[in-house]
């Protein structure tokens, strides 16, 4: 199993100023801001650095503005993390190989946001970056419900036979876009059945 990874003009708003207090301070606002938990992939960096003692004591307000919605699929929480790791590398509090480690600490997929690139995350977790740039429009639909990661993946009975990505097949957007439609994808299969509507609204 691999994944395509791609990133689009649609993000979260991450403001980040140091506090005189005696604890970090992570507050959301946004149409997608409701329900998220206290412990979250923010926290969890936060957590990890104070951990760590790179921090040497100083805390932090982080307000996120929610543009991505939560459950959607587009890794919205793990591109916060990603994020803040960024930050903290940009300046020089963690170093490169720390910011790894702790993305893999906080999640299998905080990792693909430390660049910005375009890559493929393959199955042993290992990545490679895409030179090559095919632009494509996107249309997005959110549905008033959203899918819990880990409950589709636990229904993943067998995956299908690995194979490696064809790199000749980018060269041609059109026969890139057939090549990506023939492809396997078993958690669609499943969020089809949870959700008939999908598969409507994917055909």
């Amino acid at each position: 199993t691999e994944s395509i990874v791609s990133f689009i003009q649609l993000a979260d708003i991450i403001r980040i100023s140091e506090v005189k207090l005696n604890r970090h301070l992570i507050s959301f606002n946004g149409k997608f801001s409701k329900g998220i938990p206290s412990k979250n992939t923010v926290s969890k960096v936060l957590n990890l650095l104070d951990e760590g003692k790179y921090l040497y004591g100083k805390k932090y307000h982080i307000k996120i503005k929610k543009n991505i919605p939560q459950k959607s699929g587009m890794g919205g929480g793990s591109m916060n993390a990603a994020t803040i790791l960024n930050f903290f590398l940009k300046k020089k509090i963690i170093k490169l190989n720390e910011a790894k480690n702790f993305a893999n600490e906080i999640g299998s997929d905080v990792i693909l946001g430390l660049s910005n690139r375009s890559k493929i995350l393959y199955c042993d977790n290992s990545l490679k970056k895409l030179n090559k740039k095919i632009r494509f429009n996107l249309v997005l639909v959110k549905p008033k419900f959203g899918c819990s990661t880990k409950k589709i993946y636990s229904k993943v009975k067998k995956y299908s036979k690995k194979k490696k990505f064809n790199f000749q097949k980018m060269n041609n957007k059109k026969i890139f876009i057939k090549y990506i439609l023939e492809q396997n994808n078993e958690l669609q299969s499943i969020v089809e059945e949870e959700h008939p509507s999908i598969k409507i609204l994917l055909k």
